[in-house]
């Protein structure tokens, strides 16, 4: 084997590596943490590292040339008991400009639950 291919072959692997790396979820898929109140949010994250008023929470990891994002919709004021409506995860590449590998979860609201199933009434009667 000769210089150029072992460089070739080490300079493949280590961007495989990095790719691998990269692509690697930071957060927990949001499926598993829509049923989590605030305070476990934070206490499985920690501090959340953005706070956008009376809309989401966010946290932020950054991997190399990109950052794993996790965004939860909360309603406000925060507090410990607060359940999320929503929470999305994203890879974005900040100097692109683009999201990608995006996942989401959306919570069902109770009183969504229970309303019942309306049938509508075909019938029409003349007066």
């Amino acid at each position: 084997m000769g210089p150029k291919t072992l460089v070739l072959g080490v300079t493949i692997i280590a961007l495989a590596i990095g790719a691998a790396f990269v692509a690697t979820p930071a957060f927990p898929e949001p499926s598993t943490l829509i049923s989590s109140d605030y305070g476990t949010l934070q206490s499985q994250l920690g501090p959340p590292t953005v706070v956008f008023g009376d809309k989401f929470v966010g946290w932020e990891r950054s991997r190399l040339i990109a950052a794993w994002t996790l965004e939860a919709g909360i309603d406000f004021p925060l507090q410990p008991r607060s359940r999320p409506s929503e929470i999305h995860r994203c890879l974005w590449v900040q100097w692109a400009g683009y999201a990608m590998l995006c996942r989401w979860s959306s919570a069902r609201r109770s009183h969504e639950a229970q309303v019942p199933h309306m049938t509508p009434n075909f019938r029409w009667s003349r007066p």
